[in-house]
Formats: structure tokens, sequence, C-alpha cells
């Protein structure tokens, strides 16, 4: 995936008498461009194939302001032309690597030159990561870190990574529409692990995997985004890191900061990496539960149970991991 980040700290930014944005191409597939303002804030320059009137977006920290004329200068060369101008209003080099990487999995999810409607309609979607509810949540944070532990330790990761879940919703983690395989992360040395009673009763074709992973925190240890960077070294398929950041990053929403600080130790969970039958796990079956009772959750214990002999397995999910 380009790295955007670095495409702007290239751009010197515009002086104040100047008449022309510095901007860069994105890629040479896409008509856009990127540039930097006064202040040193990054900027999309997006060209739409319309010019539908529609009313500008103004927010704290990000801004659209749609089918405006720009005179724009590229490596020598001038443009002018209607663009929609996306702006980041912030210094932060954290926060700004995630605008640009948010931004670029809008526009590469849109056609080449999108309408109005429809690129106002995805970068909706942005704003609300940025401005969504301050509600945080530590567990979902540590489940999205154990599910990107088992992709970067993957043997194949490309493969887990598009068998990975689209929603938090999904009953399993990962699904090649085949095969299954439920991450689950503990802070017990037991191996307890809770679960949904269908998470444990898998059509009877499919074979189930619990992947199970003991996490300790550690202030030297390894965040989402190191996580998230150690997959991008192994992947070259630009669509699959595509999906992996917009999934990660759907996880995180605004809670930047919060998700960065949370660290696991690394080595510990690759010590404590186990795989596990379901068939295996004590669970509560089915058929015990009365038709009027639903959203039943229990908790197992995982110590003393056989791991799966990972040499037979033969589910190409499997073998993925």
């Amino acid at each position: 995936m380009i790295d955007l980040y670095s495409i702007f700290c290239g751009i010197e930014p515009a002086e104040s008498n100047e008449k022309y944005f510095p901007a860069e191409e994105i890629t040479s597939t896409l008509p856009h461009r990127l540039g930097c303002s006064q202040e040193r804030f990054p900027i999309f320059f997006v060209e739409c194939c319309d010019e539908m009137p529609t009313t500008n977006i103004n927010l704290k920290q990000f801004s659209v302001n749609f089918n405006q004329v720009c005179n724009l200068s590229e490596g020598g060369n001038t443009i002018c032309k209607k663009y929609t101008i996306i702006l980041l209003k912030s210094l932060e080099g954290d926060i700004q690597k995630y605008f640009l990487d948010l931004v670029y999995i809008v526009l590469k999810k849109l056609p080449v030159r999108p309408s109005v409607s429809a690129l106002k309609h995805e970068l909706a979607k942005v704003i609300s990561l940025f401005t969504a509810p301050p509600s945080f949540s530590k567990e979902i944070i540590q489940g999205l870190w154990a599910e990107l532990f088992v992709i970067a330790c993957g043997k194949d990761p490309l493969y887990l990574i598009n068998s990975w879940h689209v929603s938090p919703e999904d009953k399993y983690d990962f699904n090649d529409g085949i095969d299954k395989v439920e991450v689950k992360a503990t802070r017990n040395q037991d191996r307890v692990h809770t679960f949904a009673i269908e998470q444990l009763n898998p059509n009877k074709d499919s074979k189930l995997l619990i992947a199970s992973i003991i996490v300790a925190p550690s202030g030297q240890g390894g965040n989402i985004f190191d996580l998230i960077d150690a997959i991008s070294e192994k992947v070259t398929d630009n669509d699959a890191i595509l999906k992996l950041k917009e999934i990660a990053y759907q996880t995180i929403g605004p809670h930047l900061e919060e998700s960065k600080k949370i660290r696991f130790d690394v080595s510990m969970a690759a010590n404590t990496y186990k795989l596990f039958n379901y068939y295996d796990v004590p669970a509560i079956p089915l058929s015990a539960v009365p038709y009027e009772v639903s959203t039943v959750h229990f908790s197992s214990c995982l110590k003393d149970i056989a791991t799966v002999d990972t040499t037979a397995l033969q589910s190409n999910l499997h073998q993925a991991l």
C-alpha cells in the first residue's frame, strides 16, 4: 500500500503569497492529488465526475469543500481544475497517518472519478470515526490485537486477511466459506475463555478451530499498529492491506491515542498461542437450551485440553494459520 505520509512529508507547504498549492500525485491510476496547507495540514484534492451542488462540511478536525476551483503546482507544472478539498486540521503525525490511510481507502473503493454524492456518502463514514461518541473498550482492542497477531503469525497471511470477518458481529473471526477459526484472548493463566453457545455449534460440514492466546500487558510490547506494520511487510496485495486497515480502523474508531497505548507481550503471546478442536472445548449443547432461551454465553477452561496436531490439518484456512 502506498505510503502517503512519506509523500505528504515531502511536500513543502505553500507560502502565503503563492497563487498555487503545491501538490503531488497519489498514484498514476487516480487523478486526485495530495497537498500541504500553509499550516502543514494534509489536504486531498479529489476530482469528481460531476458538480452537483451540496453542503460543505466544517468540523473541529475535519473539513470538506465541494466543487472548488483550485490552482495546483506539481513538479513545475500548474493545474487549474475543480476539486473537492478534504482537509485534516491536525499537526499530530499519527493522526495525519490515520487520516491519510482512511481517505485513501475511501478513494480506492470508489470509481476513479466519483460522483459528489457518492464521495460525500463515503466520507461520512470517515467523519464518524473522528466524531463518534467517546466510548472505549479495552476488551475490544484486546480482541482485535489477538486477531491481528494470528494473521501476523500465519503461514499464509493473505489467505487469512481474505477470510477475516467484515463486521464485528460476524459469528466467527475467520471464515473462508467452508471452515472457521474463532480467536480468543485472555489474561487468565488457566486459559478460560467466554463463548457464545452458537460459536461452539458450527454447521456440520465445517471444521472449526479455536485459536487461544494468553496475553499480558507490557509497556514495551507491541500494539495494534505494530502488528499492522508487520503484516504489511509480509503481504504485497494492496486490496488485502486496504481491507486489513479498514476493518482495524473501524474497530478503533476515534480512539487512536488510547489504542496506541495498549501493548501486549508479543513473546508471551507467541509462546501461549494454541489451537484446539471446538468439540474438545467444554460446552453446553444446543439441545440442552430451551427454545425460549437465547443469547447464551458461558466460560470454559481450556488448560487441560489437548491441542491440535497442526501437521494433520487439511483445510486451506487451517493450513494458513
